[in-house]
């Protein structure tokens, strides 16, 4: 049986996890404390498809926006058949910028599907590459939050899966993006809740270490004793009771075959006419389904070994479709030379 949903007024806030002491003040912390982002941001570890009441969800996805696995493929079979119909009518999307869709069978109004980096891929060709598009996938995806009336928006990891980004230095770009965002002039008010929700305990461990650097806790005024002691707020453990477990089995809908290794080689065009190897990894002290083997990018051809379902399900699979990988992204195609660079020249000073 499928877990329950967990309703938005269960996720916890910042302040409420500090109030638990289930995050540890910064002795440096980079930004100065507010009551009002720690009450916004929230972090839980769950499942994305579970959370109820939020308007949208981002999904980390590949540039085709047909499905994939981890949280790409969980995030299609839930919605249903439609948002892979939807999401073939987008003619797919540039690293580093979002698309939003409707949200079909999923307990939210919308998704939003934000293309992440792949990490060392991005690396090699300017040194601070991963982060410029990283941050841009959060900023983007802020942005059509608000662009749409949206004022709740949960994040998925993105690219700290098979993509390989270090989850310590994702979290970072993430935390500081989504504050500068939220306390531009013309943002204040109106997002009420962001909520990062990570799967990989590897990813948790990293926002927990860093949110109080970005999101530092606000002194609370001490009690002054004259206070009706029949109004006191509950204690942590009560409090602590009622935060939602974090999940024990990888998410998936009944059924679903469980996931393999598989390797993919992709051509590099237009960018360097040697050939690439790209390692991507995602490794995680859970020994969780995460590993990848090495990914070729020769000069020609492409060809794909697969072991894992489609996400269309019932019909057999066609080269346009996006196969099944085990992460929060997936080894897609490595052609930037018409995406990449021309969105970085588009939207990063």
């Amino acid at each position: 049986m499928a877990p329950p949903y967990i309703p938005l007024a269960e996720i916890p806030t910042v302040s409420l996890l500090y109030k638990l002491k289930r995050l540890i003040p910064s002795h440096q912390p980079a930004n100065s404390p507010s009551k009002t982002l720690n009450d916004t941001i929230s972090l839980v570890r769950n499942d994305i498809t579970k959370l109820e009441g939020v308007d949208c969800i981002v999904n980390a996805a590949n540039e085709r926006l047909l499905g994939g696995g981890g949280v790409d493929g969980v995030i299609h079979r839930a919605a249903g058949r439609g948002l892979l119909e939807e999401c073939r009518a987008l003619n797919g999307c540039d690293t580093g910028d979002a698309k939003i869709t409707s949200a079909y069978n999923l307990p939210c109004k919308r998704v939003i599907h934000a293309v992440g980096p792949i990490y060392y891929y991005e690396k090699r060709i300017t040194e601070d590459g991963p982060e410029k598009l990283l941050r841009s996938c959060y900023r983007r995806s802020l942005e059509l939050a608000i662009e749409n009336d949206l004022k709740s928006i949960a994040f998925a990891a993105i690219s700290t899966g098979v993509y390989g980004y270090p989850s310590k230095e994702a979290a970072r770009a993430a935390l500081d993006e989504t504050r500068r965002f939220l306390e531009s002039s013309n943002n204040i008010g109106r997002l009420e809740r962001v909520i990062f929700c990570n799967f990989e305990a590897k990813d948790e461990r990293a926002y927990e270490d860093l949110v109080p650097i970005f999101f530092p806790p606000v002194d609370e005024p001490q009690a002054t004793g004259n206070e009706d002691s029949h109004k006191e707020s509950p204690s942590p453990d009560v409090l602590a009771a009622s935060l939602p477990n974090p999940p024990t089995v990888e998410p998936k809908l009944e059924g679903q075959p469980e996931s393999k290794k598989l390797k993919v080689s992709s051509p590099d065009v237009g960018r360097d006419a040697s050939t690439q190897t790209a390692y991507v990894s995602a490794v995680s002290e859970e020994k969780s389904e995460d590993e990848w083997e090495e990914v070729n990018k020769p000069d020609t051809g492409r060809t794909e070994t697969l072991d894992d379902d489609p996400v269309e399900i019932g019909r057999p699979s066609s080269a346009t479709d996006v196969q099944s990988v085990q992460s929060s992204g997936i080894i897609d195609d490595m052609a930037h030379s018409q995406s990449t660079d021309g969105f970085l020249d588009r939207s990063v000073p």
